[in-house]
């Protein structure tokens, strides 16, 4: 399993969500590997990873699963709302191309979005759960 071609092909999609994107030139989005953004990094940005492989339910695909961590300020939970909407809406089995042109697509599990606080970044957030099916196993 390649699985830094799966992260990158996910991190470069959801760099593409322009509420999280900088103001650089040009904008890059704030995404961040789990546990690695700095604590004065500007909100709202997104975290993500891998929290486990499931056991494949055929002989031809992998299943992970991803965490997408919103962050936001810790007074206004209402504003990342509409962002977690747009990770759910931009991965939700939708085709996501890898950079070694493989591609996977992401499921949204439901039930799985609830809103947490996280005390090293001093910010409200909403957690995301997706099944991540790939077309390849090597």
């Amino acid at each position: 399993m390649q699985y830094a071609d799966l992260r990158e092909g996910i991190y470069d999609a959801l760099c593409t969500i322009p509420a999280i994107q900088d103001t650089s030139s040009p904008p890059v989005g704030k995404v961040f590997w789990e546990w690695t953004a700095p604590a004065d990094t500007e909100k709202p940005f997104l975290e993500m990873a891998f929290i486990g492989e499931l056991p494949s339910i055929n002989k031809c695909a992998m299943h992970m699963q991803l965490e997408v961590l919103v962050i936001g300020d810790p007074s206004d939970i209402l504003s990342i709302d509409p962002i977690a909407d747009d990770v759910v809406s931009l991965l939700h089995h939708q085709p996501i191309a890898t950079p070694a042109h493989r591609t996977i697509e992401c499921c949204y599990v439901r039930d799985s979005r609830f809103d947490l606080w996280i005390e090293q970044l001093s910010a409200c957030g909403i957690r995301l759960k997706f099944l991540v099916v790939t077309d390849f196993w090597t």
